[in-house]
């Protein structure tokens, strides 16, 4: 079968359209932040990082809903490309901002591009199989390994996993407008119905607002002991795992395995992003973008062979599973990418086995593991402190332009001990401790779950009794 020139660069520029918008998607809470400012000032900043994720998912199907009602392909691929203009500005605006409403707005601003790119893909590619492979590729792929750009030390960027590369920017923005320039014009964006619509909204919209306020509620907890965190967390993770449930039942059976795929890989996937954005993980970013996205891509080839959304959530189930084990095992080094490695093959099988026909549902379970912020309080429920001893170095600037006069003791819990010896000192700092025994089991079970919902949609309904004669 020939390989069609037009649908090749379609399918490279939703992969590169998908890993920018996830990358984007992509900010876990906490990180460092070169920003000196009032304790208030900088309440608001934390705050408005997950709110602008949720923003952003949500307006990927809404960008879907305007475009499909347009139904050009062309078009979608120039929405692409002006939101990739977008964080292109972003970008270079950021070491130019000076306040925290600036800094606010920016980040808004590059949240809603990102839903506009995502929701931009979906409508270009969606019901073409190699552009739906290559999109997924791009998201998944960057999910699970964009957290190795975590910043340790405090930066001048409106993210803690820092800005797009200029490598990854570029290619989107030139592949999006060449795709736009040989579009064929008689390639329509699948449509949908007002009722699918409708519901992916809904969907979307009470999925990230639910993450989003229950993220609220935990972080406002004043924890007195383990057990009271593990309640308030546990009773979030059940609400998620159950409103997941419920629309995956009120849409088609086809597309609903789609959602609890995806909040299934978002819950497994914690334990190993975690670890992977921490400051010793011990692998490089180039090591753990190629095991990412050569697992993913694995997986998703699994899946054309063995048709398994079941089995792709088993395997991303042992992830947590050797977490509640084993809580030390792979943290860092070699063994992290073994873990990463099995959760992209998994993730990928998960993901590819159940891809829905309705292009707005793609566009909500796509956005699904960037909101899964519940999840992500699971596996990091603080325990304590680990003294590490070594150095750092590097002097920065904050984002106000003022310079910091403060060490970063007071950022980082640093402080200065004598060695053994006596004649010198030593750079030591807390690294935080996680609850990850009780966090693998919290998260296999929200895991098992989402494979038990899958498997109640695919079940036929039972056979009604024929009436007595």
């Amino acid at each position: 079968m020939p390989v069609e020139p037009r649908e090749v660069l379609s399918a490279l520029s939703a992969l590169f359209g998908g890993a920018l918008a996830a990358f984007v998607l992509t900010n876990p809470p906490g990180g460092g932040w070169a920003i000196y400012t009032s304790d208030r000032e900088l309440s608001r900043w934390l705050s408005s990082q997950p709110t602008g994720i949720a923003v952003g998912t949500v307006v990927a199907v809404l960008a879907y809903a305007l475009l499909q009602r347009n139904g050009s392909r062309r078009i979608a691929w120039i929405a692409m490309a002006v939101a990739a203009l977008v964080l292109v500005g972003a970008r270079l605006a950021v070491p130019g901002i000076w306040g925290i409403d600036e800094l606010i707005a920016l980040h808004y601003a590059k949240t809603v591009a990102a839903g506009v790119i995502l929701g931009a893909a979906v409508a270009a590619v969606w019901g073409r199989r190699a552009g739906q492979l290559a999109l997924t590729l791009g998201v998944l792929g960057t999910f699970l390994t964009a957290r190795a750009f975590e910043q340790v030390f405090p930066a001048q960027a409106t993210s803690s996993i820092g800005e797009p590369s200029w490598w990854l920017l570029g290619p989107t923005l030139v592949l999006a407008l060449a795709a736009a320039v040989i579009a064929d014009g008689s390639v329509r964006i699948q449509r949908a119905t007002g009722r699918e619509l409708r519901l992916a909204l809904a969907t979307a919209a009470s999925i990230a607002l639910a993450n989003r306020t229950l993220l609220f509620w935990i972080d406002r907890q004043d924890y007195t002991s383990r057990v009271s965190s593990w309640i308030v967390i546990g009773l979030s993770m059940a609400v998620v795992v159950a409103l997941t449930w419920f629309a995956a039942r009120t849409i088609e059976v086809a597309d609903g395995r789609f959602l609890l795929a995806a909040t299934g890989v978002a819950a497994a996937s914690m334990p190993v992003l975690v670890d992977l954005g921490g400051p010793f993980a011990g692998v490089e970013h180039w090591q753990a973008v190629l095991v990412g996205a050569i697992a993913v891509a694995l997986g998703l080839r699994l899946s054309m062979v063995w048709r398994s959304t079941i089995g792709g959530l088993f395997v991303v189930a042992l992830i947590p599973m050797v977490g509640a084990i084993w809580p030390n095992l792979g943290q860092d080094g070699p063994m992290l990418l073994v873990r990463l490695a099995v959760l992209g093959v998994g993730a990928g099988m998960a993901f590819g086995s159940s891809l829905p026909g309705t292009a707005a549902i793609a566009a909500v379970g796509l956005g699904i593991p960037f909101v899964s912020m519940v999840f992500h309080s699971a596996a990091t429920v603080y325990t304590g402190t680990v003294a590490y001893g070594g150095s750092y170095d590097g002097a920065y600037v904050p984002l106000t332009g003022d310079p910091m006069n403060e060490p970063f003791d007071a950022m980082l819990g640093m402080r200065r001990e004598p060695t053994f010896t006596g004649g010198s000192f030593v750079d030591v700092f807390d690294i935080p401790a996680y609850d990850d025994r009780v966090a693998g089991i919290a998260l296999l079970i929200a895991v098992l779950a989402c494979a038990v919902g899958v498997r109640a949609l695919v079940r036929p309904p039972a056979a009604a009794e024929p009436d007595a004669a």
